[in-house]
């Protein structure tokens, strides 16, 4: 499609007097869909009509690959190198120079120049583009630049973009500002649901099993672009696809984030043949391809997620708001009518949320809050946010900061090693750790372990370290094999086939050399190479280092068979197999991911192996020593130990000689309640009489005898447990005795008089009484009632009992509490059906 058909062209005019209008303050938000042109004609257009006279325009992008090729699509349009008067920046790569008027970049890249130049001096415009996403530093940047433009830069030009944005609210947050809308070219979409159940089968066999139906059988024409989840999603479903005749000359092409430069760019080129894209969200915005005119959607997509209770920050696969479900849909209309099937019902889909929950509040902060720190903002609350982010998020960030001395406690201020640690554009954990490695010269070793935790797995397939032929005997972190293999790459100088041989990934070998480097020349050491590396010698200094900067992922193994641990927050988890720390009782772990399945699980794996004392060393002022008393299933007795704590975790216990028998006590009842011992005297006479008790407390109040609660039942059982440690003294005591003690003996009397074990009928014959929480009742023989024509009843004639008469079977053949009535109308027909049964019985 020519630049000037282009959609956004059709508001050209309105963008220009919107932004040149004081009164707006320079503000704009731009409501145009998908294929509008917006991301690559904006700049343009800003450019063209001489907008901003001075400074580059700056545009944000929630992905690296967005980054990157809109800024080759932009560069070609206008004729020039990539680099040159249009260029892009991401983490650890760019392509620009002093010339550079249009820049596409990240986030962090505009988070890190604000900390460079707070007044971003060099900056005239910044657009937001995708801003519906609601990225954690997008939302921090725009509340910089709000603040920014009020008080030192009224000439600095937000633009705000996106295809589904609900602007009246971001509109009352910019206020003043203008609101440019573009209604777009786009064709229908026909929706169709397919309900289909993902937990049964694959998803890459779900797919196929769609496209034969849904495409094949109806025969249907043009490009087809399939959202799923993931890497390993979409190759398993190209290998699917490929079995499939009817699509044997089609082009099967990934697209997601890890692939080179030049296999994303495969997936935008035109071709002569039919084009099959299987994608992860990369292809739902800002990336546009021309040619589809059908969509398959899986409505699954990786999440940032941070979980609070577990403290791990995570990628989860959930559901895709119908947001991002009609974003997908849109990709089908572009240039001719389109078609999308949705791999969920219409139930579903009605019940999904309209938007995601905004990052800032549900991600970690700590990064976020560094960099305000380092920028001056100290107090978050004063700026202005759009989703002020939520306490308990500030304070875990904060909590982070200080134990890392990124913070000051006592001042609240930052510190000369959090403004170091600013400087680097990673996780504060990472940033800390290069600080801690250049103070224990190991930094070479450190920034490597970094940069291939940042990537994918250095290996092409799982492998257990403590096996490869990377490892080393003394080896006590994952970390050592892993650099020794990359070594062996860095010295065939990432050869594709030597790397091969050895089942490395020479690209991902690559990219952390470049990561790497990048860090040590912000470290100030761009000298040192990775020829002289020691993964032998620097096992000590480089567990101290990530006891440093995973502090909060130190962990004790519970079972050396199960490899299962607990961690600093009370989380449990498994050790990956083969893991170098294994062996060891205290470790930290690099990497504590959770695993979906039928339950969520929790997989520790970089781990190293961490001494006491070099927790002693690091973090003295954390760690305490308690005695504790606890239930030992072994001995099935209470016993005292002196723990070793660092933060919540019991580093290690060393038994004491005495027991606390308050202690014991406490723990016995505990036990005792929560079901994991059984007391033999707590038996069928200690629930009649509570039964008893609580009958007489509601049908006689002017006794005053308390109703017994299940609360009333520990404080007995602690009166029980009083002077026991083990199991064996309580397990046959008699429970009864300390129940009766909870009423005085006139009470106790009372409870007997009014509410007796056993009632005299009429006729002469006695019968136990069945006390229930509905009421109390008799269980008797049809024959054993003859002669009692009046229903019993206790409390003096106030509660008559119920009467469950019993055939001659045992079998009960009425309830009453209307002996007279059961006599003169049910006992004729019962009598008649039953006698023929049992004719020795006396029937009356």
């Amino acid at each position: 499609m020519e630049k000037k058909m282009l959609p956004i062209y059709d508001v050209e005019r309105d963008i220009v007097r919107a932004l040149l209008d004081s009164k707006n303050k320079g503000r704009l938000i731009i409501e145009a869909p998908t294929g509008s042109g917006k991301s690559t004609q904006l700049p343009q257009i800003l450019i063209k009509k001489n907008i901003i006279p001075s400074g580059e325009i700056v545009i944000l992008q929630p992905r690296k690959v967005a980054a990157r090729m809109l800024a080759k699509r932009v560069a070609e349009e206008v004729g020039c190198k990539l680099g040159d008067d249009v260029g892009y920046q991401v983490r650890f790569e760019k392509a620009v120079s002093k010339k550079t008027k249009i820049r596409f970049v990240t986030e962090g890249i505009l988070l890190r120049q604000f900390l460079l130049d707070p007044t971003l001096s060099s900056v005239g415009a910044i657009v937001f583009d995708e801003f519906h996403e609601r990225h954690l530093q997008s939302d921090v940047i725009l509340a910089l630049a709000l603040e920014l433009q009020n008080k030192n830069r009224s000439d600095l030009k937000l633009i705000v973009m996106s295809a589904t944005l609900s602007t009246s609210r971001i509109a009352k947050y910019l206020y003043p500002c203008s609101i440019v809308k573009c209604s777009g070219r786009t064709f229908p979409v026909e929706i169709k649901y397919i309900n289909v159940n993902l937990k049964v089968k694959p998803i890459w066999d779900v797919i196929t099993d769609v496209m034969k139906k849904e495409v094949v059988k109806s025969d249907l024409s043009g490009d087809i672009l399939v959202f799923v989840h993931g890497a390993h999603e979409i190759r398993k479903t190209i290998e699917k696809l490929r079995l499939i005749k009817h699509f044997k000359d089609a082009l099967l092409i990934p697209l997601y984030g890890d692939l080179s430069h030049r296999q994303q760019e495969i997936a935008l080129e035109p071709s002569d043949k039919r084009k099959i894209i299987i994608s992860t969200n990369i292809a739902e915005t800002s990336i546009t391809i021309d040619g589809v005119e059908i969509v398959v959607d899986s409505g699954l997509a990786r999440m940032a997620s941070y979980d609070r209770v577990r403290g791990i920050n995570t990628l989860l696969v959930d559901k895709i708001p119908e947001s991002s479900a009609d974003q997908r849909a849109g990709r089908a209309g572009r240039t001719s009518p389109g078609k999308c099937f949705r791999m969920w019902s219409e139930v579903d889909h009605s019940m999904r949320p309209k938007e995601l929950l905004p990052e800032i509040l549900r991600l970690d902060l700590s990064e976020i809050l560094l960099t305000l720190f380092a920028s001056g903002v100290t107090d978050v609350d004063s700026l202005e946010w759009l989703d002020l982010p939520n306490k308990s998020g500030i304070d875990r960030a904060k909590n982070i900061l200080v134990s890392m001395n990124a913070i000051d406690i006592k001042t609240g201020k930052i510190t000369n090693v959090g403004k170091k640690m600013a400087s680097y554009p990673v996780h504060p954990r990472f940033s800390r750790m290069i600080i801690e490695a250049d103070s224990r010269k190991c930094l070479q070793e450190v920034v490597l372990c970094i940069a291939l935790s940042h990537g994918r797995e250095i290996f092409t397939k799982k492998i257990q370290l403590n096996k490869c032929e990377f490892s080393n005997k003394n080896d006590i972190s994952d970390f050592q094999p892993i650099m020794r293999a990359w070594l062996y790459a860095y010295r065939a100088n990432f050869d594709l086939k030597k790397c091969q041989a050895y089942e490395l990934n020479a690209k991902v070998s690559r990219e952390s050399y470049l990561i790497a480097k990048s860090l040590l020349n912000v470290a100030g050491h761009s000298e040192h190479n990775f020829k002289d590396l020691r993964p032998d010698v620097s096992g000590e200094n480089l567990a101290k280092v990530f006891l440093v900067g995973f502090y909060d992922n130190l962990f004790r193994k519970l079972s050396k068979s199960t490899m299962s641990c607990e961690l600093v927050g009370g989380r449990k988890g498994k050790l990956v197999k083969g893991s170098l720390a294994s062996d060891s009782n205290v470790s930290v772990a690099a990497e504590v991911n959770e695993i979906e399945g039928k339950e969520v699980s929790i997989i520790i794996s970089k781990a190293t192996a961490i001494k006491i004392d070099w927790v002693k060393e690091i973090f003295q002022d954390q760690l305490k020593e308690v005695e504790e008393s606890r239930f030992d299933k072994g001995p099935r007795r209470v016993v005292t130990d002196t723990t070793l704590k660092f933060l919540d975790l019991i580093l290690e216990r060393r038994p004491c000689s005495q027991v606390s028998l308050s202690s014991a006590s406490k723990i016995l009842t505990s036990e005792i309640i929560n079901g994991n011992l059984r007391i033999k005297g707590w038996g069928d006479k200690c629930d009649k009489w509570i039964l008893r008790m609580n009958f007489v407390s509601k049908n006689y109040p002017e006794y005053d005898i308390p109703e017994f609660s299940e609360n009333d039942k520990g404080l007995v059982i602690a009166d029980f447990c009083d002077g026991a440690v083990s199991y064996k003294e309580i397990k046959d005591k008699p429970v009864l005795p300390f129940l009766l003690k909870w009423l005085s003996k006139v009470q106790e009397e009372t409870v007997k008089r009014l509410a007796p074990e056993r009632i005299k009928l009429l006729n002469g014959k006695e019968v136990a009484i069945i006390y229930e929480s509905s009421g109390p009742k008799i269980s008797i023989i049809l024959q054993r009632l003859y002669d009692v024509n009046q229903t019993p009843s206790l409390c003096e004639g106030r509660v008559p009992l119920k009467v469950e008469i019993l055939g001659p079977n045992h079998r009960p053949v009425q309830t009453t509490t209307d002996l007279q009535g059961f006599w003169r109308e049910s006992y004729p027909n019962i009598k008649k059906q039953l006698k023929g049964r049992y004719p020795k019985h006396e029937w009356r």
